[in-house]
Parts: C-alpha cells; sequence; structure tokens
C-alpha cells in the first residue's frame, strides 16, 4: 500500500526540507526514515534528490536536534539500502567524521554517530575497509575518553554508557560487516588486543549499564567468530569467564543471556574448551 503513494510522499518531503526550518527538517527526517522502512530497497530511487539534505543535516552543528535525526536517518537508509548506499558514503562518513572533531557539536550526538559508522559497515560490508584508517583511531579516542570520563556525576555516567555502546555498537559493525572477507577481517585483527582490554576495564565498572554489558559480550562473540587465531589473545586475558558468568545469571535479562550463551560458545571453540 505505501509503495504505491511513495513517490507523493517523498515528492511532499523534499519540498518541506526545501524550507530550511529546522523544526520541520527533524520532523521530515523522522518521516524519511520510517519511508525508507517501508520501502526498503525501492527508496533507493529517491537518494539522488535527498542526498543534499542529508549533508545538511549532518552539518548543523547549530540545531544539534536535526544533526542527531539525520544520524539516525543514515542509520535507517543503511538498513533499507544495504550495498546500495554505498555511492553516497564517502560524503557521509567524511562529514560524520567532521562532526565527531568539533568542538561546536553538542557531545549527546557523538555517540550515534559511532554506531552509525556500524550502520553503514554493516550496510556495505568490505567495501567500509577504505574507512578503516579514518574510523577505528575515533573509536581508540573515544575508548580513552570513556575511561577518563569522571564518575562523580550522574549525568556523566548516563553519557559514558551512551559512549561505550556507540564503541561497541561501531566495532560489532565492523566485525559482522567484514565477516564473509577473512582479509578484512584482517585489517582489524591489530585493534582486537585493545578492544578486548577497554572491555576488560568497563567489565570492572559497576556503573555500566545492561545495553553496554550485552554488546561489549557481542563483540567479544563477534571477535571469536570472525578472527583466525583470536584464541591466543581470550587466553591471556581471562576476564571474560567472570564476566560471562554474571550474565548467564537466571536472575539477568534473557537476551542477555542469550547473548552470552552464544559467545562463550564462540570463545570456548577459538580457545579449545
Amino acid at each position: 500500500m505505501i509503495l504505491q503513494f511513495s513517490d507523493q510522499i517523498m515528492q511532499m518531503l523534499l519540498r518541506v526540507l526545501g524550507a530550511r526550518s529546522a523544526t520541520v527538517h527533524e520532523e521530515a527526517m523522522l518521516c524519511v526514515g520510517a519511508l525508507a522502512y517501508a520501502t526498503g530497497e525501492q527508496f533507493e530511487k529517491y537518494m539522488q534528490a535527498l542526498y543534499p539534505f542529508i549533508e545538511v543535516g549532518l552539518k548543523n552543528h547549530e540545531e544539534y536536534e536535526v544533526c542527531n535525526v539525520t544520524v539516525g536517518v543514515v542509520g535507517d537508509l543503511c538498513r533499507a539500502l544495504d550495498a546500495k548506499i554505498l555511492p553516497f558514503c564517502d560524503g557521509i562518513v567524511y562529514q560524520l567524521l567532521q562532526d565527531l572533531q568539533s568542538t561546536a557539536l553538542h557531545r549527546s550526538v557523538k555517540p550515534p554517530i559511532l554506531s552509525c559508522f556500524g550502520d553503514i559497515a554493516l550496510a556495505v560490508g568490505p567495501a567500509f575497509e577504505k574507512y578503516v584508517g579514518y574510523v577505528v583511531p575515533m573509536l581508540q579516542s573515544a575508548q580513552q575518553l570513556s575511561l577518563q570520563t569522571p564518575k562523580d556525576d550522574e549525568e556523566m555516567i548516563d553519557y559514558n554508557n551512551m559512549l561505550r555502546n556507540g564503541i561497541f555498537e561501531a566495532y560489532a559493525g565492523l566485525l559482522q560487516g567484514f565477516k564473509d572477507d577473512k582479509s578484512k577481517v584482517e585489517t582489524l585483527k591489530s585493534h582486537a588486543v585493545y578492544v578486548l582490554q577497554f572491555i576488560a576495564e568497563v567489565a570492572k565498572d559497576g556503573d555500566r549499564d545492561e545495553a553496554v554489558t550485552r554488546a561489549m559480550v557481542g563483540v567479544m562473540g563477534d571477535m571469536a567468530d570472525t578472527m583466525d587465531g583470536v584464541g591466543e589473545l581470550f587466553k591471556q586475558h581471562t576476564f571474560w569467564v567472570e564476566l560471562i558468568r554474571e550474565c548467564e545469571d537466571q536472575y539477568q535479562d534473557q537476551q542477555l543471556r542469550d547473548t552470552a550463551q552464544w559467545a562463550k560458545g564462540k570463545i570456548q571453540m577459538r580457545v579449545g574448551m
């Protein structure tokens, strides 16, 4: 049903986006994300006309809610279009990197940007390799920032959980996106020890929330699932045994327990248990 009217809906949304009002831009972008979800790969035909407005939204640092919504829509487009988003990725990734480095952009937008890298990597798969040299250093900087964030402020604790979740979702997207091409997974292997060390530090933090715990356990599973030779790292860094045990507790959320059991199976295969 929606496909029958999608052309008319999109034409109206493009006219609204052209009005350059922050409030309507935000609302129109949310509608764009919903339309992309409904139409899937058929949304590709609108991308050429939509892309300039994506760029405008990502550059809008003053009205940061517009930027934040646009980042979310990029994720929606990745899930709708998969590899068909690729022709637009150079511009999108460049602008996301600029956003991360901006001191003018509100910090609340930056964790979703990290997650967005994971969405893009998952959508385009091995083609994301060209961005790894730019994106992974950003993830490592975010890891350092996370470990240095003060823990005496409730707002900062919440922000740190958002930041960590963004970091882990980015790594998950990279690992899963590269899964079918071992040569691309190799480009991430040199970073594996730092990711595991980061997870080990986060595991010690009683302020981590359940989303972070589930995401980092998932990343350990993805590492074990995709990286040849990673078993030695898990043998050297044994914190995962206790972490998995904590997550498998009967009082934990079922989704967390399922993720933990899956990750444990993958890791045990690598370490020969």
